[in-house]
């Protein structure tokens, strides 16, 4: 009995072909989309190691170092056990292997955990760390965890979903189931974000959902909760209803968010045009001084030299041999300098017909973009 034991509690895990979690999570503890950058729910800090901050509605997270992770644990104390949680991750353009993903049971005293993670290879894996050591609950040891799966995108958004209770957790990546887990020495523990050695990430959601049937109020356990009578059949079901309202207006908000971002994109670069309009009518109106000058000097030129072509008859007729010579280098110089302003004048009306064109298809472009942003506001 007491060997029975023994391996029970080494094998603390067992893998399933199928789904294990058929729980109904619709109670949410954490919505964010990371479009306010004061936003205390992560962290944010920067050292040599890593860095953490909220930028362009993306919580960013970059492990500078080559060896570790960085985490960024949800800022809350207590330990949830039966949860659903649902993030997206994009990893940041490298030719270097990255890797992130999500961390959960999280104990602090000793320190243990699980990991589900992804790398830009189009591979995941699951890990536990438990007693310094590292075990792997997925793949094979040769490689070392990692598994090859087709639902990965390698340089787009890949929505990462856990679900678990009472010691199993399903897996699935971008709405497809991809494996299960079995664990009875990790079944509570922090939420967070992490990324892997030399790895950089961007998460710009994250959900996360109990069962407030299941758990005790809102699905969050602590070390040290005393015994209390549980609420009657009737509140609970008013909480329910509740939060099922909260829940579609938290929806309703955050698509919401996004076409306001979408919008405001729209603007910026609608600002950019104008801006670009308004740089090419002052290149535009420089190149039409300038041809301007150029043609005045053309005309200039044209007259001095039907000038001295008339001097240079009268002075053929006579018998000045050397300044008949002198002359013509003269006007050889002044044709020179003429055909010269010719190509220059010819080249300075091609370039402000162009500079005209572009003018004209900026402005439009314009017009076009602020008929599409009036109509929302």
């Amino acid at each position: 009995m007491r060997f029975l034991i023994f391996v029970f509690t080494i094998g603390t895990f067992i893998f399933t072909k199928g789904q294990n979690v058929f729980t109904s999570f619709k109670d949410t503890l954490c919505l964010e989309n990371f479009n306010d950058n004061s936003s205390k729910k992560f962290p944010q800090k920067f050292n040599s190691l890593e860095l953490s901050i909220i930028e362009n509605g993306n919580y960013r997270i970059n492990r500078i170092e080559t060896t570790g992770r960085s985490i960024a644990y949800l800022q809350q104390n207590n330990n949830i056990n039966s949860f659903e949680l649902k993030t997206s991750v994009k990893f940041s353009k490298s030719s270097n292997l990255s890797s992130g993903g999500i961390i959960f049971h999280s104990q602090s005293n000793p320190n243990r955990a699980l990991f589900f993670e992804i790398n830009n290879e189009r591979k995941f894996r699951v890990t536990k760390l438990f007693n310094q050591q590292s075990k792997l609950l997925s793949g094979e040891p040769k490689s070392l965890g990692w598994i090859k799966n087709t639902s990965i995108e390698k340089s787009g958004t890949n929505t990462l979903t856990i679900r678990t209770n009472m010691g199993y957790s399903d897996f699935f990546i971008n709405g497809n189931y991809i494996h299960s887990i079995y664990d009875v020495q990790l079944q509570e523990g922090r939420i967070g974000l992490f990324a892997g050695a030399e790895s950089e990430i961007l998460i710009n959601d994250f959900l996360l959902k109990l069962n407030i049937k299941k758990e005790n109020v809102v699905g969050i356990s602590t070390d040290n909760q005393e015994n209390k009578d549980e609420p009657n059949v009737e509140f609970q079901e008013v909480i329910l209803i509740f939060k099922e309202k909260i829940d579609k207006q938290q929806t309703t908000i955050l698509s919401l968010q996004r076409e306001v971002d979408k919008y405001r994109g729209m603007l910026n670069y609608d600002t950019t045009l104008v801006s670009r309009a308004s740089f090419l009518e002052s290149e535009n109106k420089a190149l039409t001084f300038k041809l301007d000058s150029t043609t005045e000097a053309l005309n200039k030129n044209q007259s001095r030299l039907a000038y001295l072509e008339s001097i240079k008859e009268d002075v053929e007729k006579g018998s000045n041999g050397d300044l008949v010579l002198n002359l013509t280098s003269i006007l050889a110089e002044l044709k020179k300098e003429n055909n010269s302003l010719k190509s220059d004048e010819v080249a300075y009306r091609n370039k402000n017909t162009q500079l005209k064109e572009d003018n004209k298809i900026l402005l439009r472009e314009i017009d076009r973009l602020k008929s599409l942003i009036e109509p929302k506001n």
